[in-house]
C-alpha cells in the first residue's frame, strides 16, 4: 500500500520524504512558498489517516480535528490520503427528506446522505443542481443526533438555485452534494468560558450547529446567540429558539434587529457575552 494518495492517484514517495516534495516530483501542481511550515500556503487535508503532529504545528485546533496540515513538513508515518485544502471533495448521492418554508424567503432543507458523509456541525457543503450549478450553504444539524442534514436556505428572486430548490425539490428528489468545508466549529474551546455566538439571516445555520454540538460536548459557560436582521420577518426561527431559550438554565437568545424592533435588555443582558 502507497503511503501517500493524492485524490484517488497513488503518489510514489521516498523514505523520509516530506509530502510536499513528491507531490512536485510528480508534477502536481501544488502551491508553496517557504517551504518550512510558517507560511502555510502548501495546506492541504487529510481526508483519510492522521498527519503526523509536526505537520500540524501552528494550526488552530479546529484545523487540526478537521485533517489540516503542512505537506511542506509532513514526513508520514502511516498511510494518507489528502486533497487540497479548499477542494469540496468527492460528490455523494443525497435524498430530499423535507423541505419547508421557515419565511416568505428562507426554506429549510433536510437531505438524507451517503453513510461516509462525515461532517462537523457549523461546517458547509456544495449543493449540486442537475446541470452542475452549485452554492455553499452551512449545516445547522448534529451527526450524532439527526439522519439528514439541515441547511437554511434564503430565496433569490430570479436566482439560478432559489428556482431550482423552490420549483423541482420535493421529498424523495435525489441530487448531489459535496464536502464538507468550513472550520466554523466547536473544537478547542474552554468549556467553562461564555460563549457568543453572532450572525444575520441564513448566517444563524452553522450556529445553531455550533450551538448543539457545544451543549452536546457539555460546555459549561454560558452561550449567547445573537442573530440579526433588517426587519422582524428575517427573524425566522424566532420562536422555536424563544421556547428553547425559555427552557434553559439562563436566557441565551439575543434577537438583533433595526431600533423599533429593538431586543429587551433584560433579555440580552448588559455583559458577559464577549465578541
Amino acid at each position: 500500500m502507497s503511503l501517500l494518495t493524492y485524490r484517488e492517484a497513488a503518489i510514489e514517495i521516498e523514505p523520509g520524504e516530506d509530502v510536499l516534495s513528491a507531490l512536485l516530483r510528480a508534477e502536481i501542481d501544488a502551491p508553496h512558498s517557504c517551504r518550512s511550515g510558517v507560511c502555510q500556503s502548501c495546506m492541504h487535508r487529510a481526508v483519510e489517516g492522521n498527519p503526523p503532529a509536526a505537520a500540524q504545528q501552528g494550526l488552530s485546533d479546529a484545523q487540526k480535528a478537521l485533517g489540516y496540515f503542512l505537506p511542506c513538513v509532513c514526513v508520514p508515518e502511516t498511510p494518507l490520503t489528502i486533497v487540497p485544502a479548499r477542494e469540496a471533495g468527492t460528490r455523494s448521492e443525497a435524498v430530499v427528506h423535507s423541505i419547508d418554508r421557515l419565511s416568505d424567503d428562507v426554506v429549510r432543507l433536510r437531505l438524507e446522505h451517503d453513510s461516509d458523509f462525515a461532517y462537523r456541525p457549523g461546517q458547509f457543503l456544495e449543493l449540486i443542481a442537475d446541470d452542475g450549478l452549485g452554492r455553499h450553504y452551512s449545516l445547522a444539524s448534529l451527526p450524532e443526533e439527526d439522519s439528514f442534514v439541515e441547511l437554511h436556505i434564503r430565496l433569490h428572486p430570479g436566482g439560478r438555485m432559489s428556482r431550482f430548490i423552490a420549483e423541482e425539490l420535493a421529498p424523495g428528489r435525489q441530487l448531489h452534494i459535496a464536502g464538507p468545508l468550513g472550520t466554523c466549529i466547536y473544537e478547542g474551546v474552554d468549556p467553562d468560558q461564555p460563549m457568543a455566538l453572532i450572525g444575520s439571516g441564513t448566517g444563524l445555520a452553522p450556529l445553531i450547529g455550533v450551538m448543539r454540538d457545544a451543549l452536546r460536548r457539555g460546555h459549561r459557560g454560558s452561550i449567547r446567540l445573537y442573530h440579526g436582521a433588517r426587519a422582524r420577518e428575517g427573524l425566522y426561527l424566532h420562536d422555536h429558539l424563544e421556547g428553547a431559550d425559555r427552557e434553559a438554565r439562563e436566557p441565551s437568545l439575543c434577537p438583533a434587529r433595526p431600533q423599533r424592533f429593538r431586543a429587551s435588555r433584560r433579555r440580552c443582558g448588559d455583559g458577559g457575552a464577549g465578541a
